[in-house]
């Protein structure tokens, strides 16, 4: 048996340290806007050197009140979710205790990807400067996007990062900056032994219509920094050949697959 092989203990799936990078696709539900409704991912790295949560879609709190924790935000996006759809509940599926995440990496801090804030105590919250900058200095959830009560409390452990950032250094899990839809907003790069490259969009690429240029990137922040953004990840896509996992594309996403079998 591989070291690295899940394990069944007591009638759940235990992840042991990992031998090589491993990717898990999660969505805790989906947003619907009108009659189009799409799924809000989460991901989890299993990395050599701790588990990385990738955002962690929507906080915990909407799966119970959305108006509460949304305010007006709630009556443009009806959710669709509930308390075990949210990132926590379905780690502990799969064998992550929240005391094991050691990082937290926020592609930007709206309101569909701050799930993970607050649920695991010992991670470092990776986040672009300028994007927690921006968070701090919003005041509209409905022009902003950001609800500060995501993000903005003591218990968070914060590690800002400028430019593009390899996380650890070995070249696995790239931090790429995509500004443009938010101020500080990052994709992600992942380099997997058997499946290759991998390119996390984020919001910078909703969809595969954005992608190709259909419609337009969700730009909250700047229009002109979308537009180069999405040449650079369309770049890096070349170059690589790496598989494109949009922000928020339904058809993308259901030719994915998903936890608990990830991509090596």
């Amino acid at each position: 048996m591989r070291s690295d092989c899940p394990i069944a203990l007591g009638g759940r799936t235990i992840l042991p340290v990992a031998a090589e990078l491993e990717l898990y696709l999660f969505d805790s539900g989906t947003l619907a806007l009108g009659d189009v409704e799409v799924p809000v991912p989460f991901f989890l790295l299993r990395h050599p050197q701790g588990l990385i949560v990738v955002d962690g879609g929507n906080p915990l709190a909407v799966s119970r009140d959305p108006h509460a924790h949304w305010g007006a935000l709630a009556n443009v996006f009806e959710v669709h979710m509930s308390e075990e759809q949210h990132c926590e509940a379905q780690l502990r599926e799969l064998g992550v205790a929240p005391g094991e995440v050691s990082h937290i990496v926020q592609t930007h801090l709206h309101i569909d990807h701050t799930g993970a804030l607050g649920h695991f105590a010992n991670a470092v919250v990776v986040v672009h400067a300028r994007e927690r900058e921006a968070a701090l200095a919003a005041d509209d959830p409905m022009q902003s996007g950001y609800i500060r009560a995501d993000y903005d409390r003591p218990d968070l452990h914060w590690q800002t990062v400028n430019g593009d950032t390899d996380l650890f250094g070995d070249g696995l899990i790239r931090l790429v900056e995509t500004p443009g839809h938010a101020a500080g907003h990052m994709s992600l790069l992942i380099d997997l032994a058997d499946t290759g490259p991998v390119l996390i969009t984020a919001d910078a690429s909703d969809n595969l219509a954005q992608w190709e240029g259909r419609s337009h990137v969700r730009a909250f922040h700047s229009r002109e920094d979308a537009a180069r953004s999405l040449r650079r990840l369309h770049e890096l896509a070349d170059e690589t050949g790496a598989i494109v996992v949009f922000g928020h594309d339904p058809k993308n996403w259901r030719q994915l697959h998903h936890a608990p079998e990830p991509y090596r």
